[in-house]
């Protein structure tokens, strides 16, 4: 969590000559529990000094190497893009008292975001101007997500048109984390055009397309829309590892019409197929896009009782749990017969 970017920024904040001197309080403890006291310096940070457990000698042996992790305490007047930094700093924290202190951070900047609109623009900023590993933009969302503020679908309709226009993988990311979380794509066109143009046409990240696919409805398609889709899919499953099978089949079937569905499940459950692509045609049937019917359940029947067939199991547990079968069909997968 976080960057390396982020934190040489912040060690220069905390440490350079013109930091004020109150912005920070550093607070230490060591790996072996022994408490320290806090004293301030010259800078105004503070620094420790260890209880008398450990002569000087004994301190600075070399066979006794004592790693010590800083905490910092953010001052009470700190501006929303110190406490962001702060977060950022605590994500990548090993010490147990960074996590008490991530939360009350969240909810600070949550009462900073609500008192003054300035505070979110900033935030906004921030979130649209980070890079690819940065934590920020999963930080921001859900002070956005928490913050009583008025305009929100606005604020976030004009962040998501100015990561689309960035047209950068790391821009796309950030842009269907944003939508993702915040449930922009439900019912908002221009948010729903941007993820067609992400999910369609774009040629920088297939991870990205494919997130973008899974937030998009059919009916939110046009036919021909659709028929890229499936076309796409098609394409690309005749090279697809075994790790992407199941979602490429599971989207063909999804964006196919109603009456493709049945030919197309059934040709793909043939056995000259890999497993892999046929257990996804029986994921399709449990999640709802392939309705039972009887062609499909005369090749269940047909895969259940070839127990040589690997797909076996898996096709009596489908006629079972989403198929209607009466007493006799049950006895038939009880005893294979």
């Amino acid at each position: 969590m976080g960057t390396e970017k982020t934190l040489r920024q912040l060690n220069t904040q905390i440490y350079a000559p013109s930091t004020p001197n109150d912005l920070f309080e550093q607070k230490h403890t060591n790996s072996f529990g022994v408490k320290k006291q806090n004293r301030k310096n010259d800078t105004g940070l503070a620094t420790t000094t260890t209880d008398s457990m450990q002569s000087d000698s004994q301190q600075n042996n070399q066979t006794l190497r004592q790693e010590e992790t800083t905490v910092l305490t953010l001052a009470k007047d700190a501006s929303v893009i110190e406490m962001m930094e702060y977060l950022l700093m605590l994500g990548v924290s090993e010490n147990a008292d960074a996590v008490d202190q991530f939360g009350p951070t969240l909810d600070a900047l949550r009462e900073a975001v609500n008192k003054d609109p300035n505070n979110m623009q900033m935030l906004v900023d921030y979130f649209v101007d980070s890079d690819e590993a940065s934590q920020a933009p999963y930080y921001i969302t859900s002070v956005l997500q928490g913050a009583d503020i008025q305009d929100k679908d606005l604020i976030i309709n004009n962040m998501i048109g100015r990561l689309s226009t960035q047209g950068t993988s790391s821009a796309n990311k950030k842009l269907l984390h944003l939508v993702s979380s915040t449930g922009a794509h439900h019912d908002n066109e221009q948010v729903i055009n941007t993820l067609k143009n992400i999910a369609l046409y774009s040629q920088t990240d297939d991870n990205n397309r494919t997130y973008a696919l899974d937030l998009l409805m059919p009916y939110q398609l046009t036919s021909d829309e659709k028929s890229k889709v499936v076309n796409d899919l098609s394409f690309a499953l005749t090279q697809a590892g075994s790790e992407e099978v199941s979602y490429m089949v599971e989207n063909i079937i999804r964006f196919s019409d109603q009456e493709k569905r049945i030919s197309l499940a059934s040709s793909y459950l043939a056995d000259t197929n890999d497993f892999s692509t046929r257990i996804a045609i029986l994921s399709t049937m449990h999640n709802g896009s392939i309705k039972p019917n009887d062609t499909l359940k005369a090749a269940l029947f047909d895969i259940a009782q070839n127990t040589s067939d690997p797909l076996s199991k898996h096709a009596k547990d489908t006629l079972m749990y989403v198929f209607e079968i009466d007493n006799n069909e049950y006895k038939r997968l009880r005893t294979g017969g």
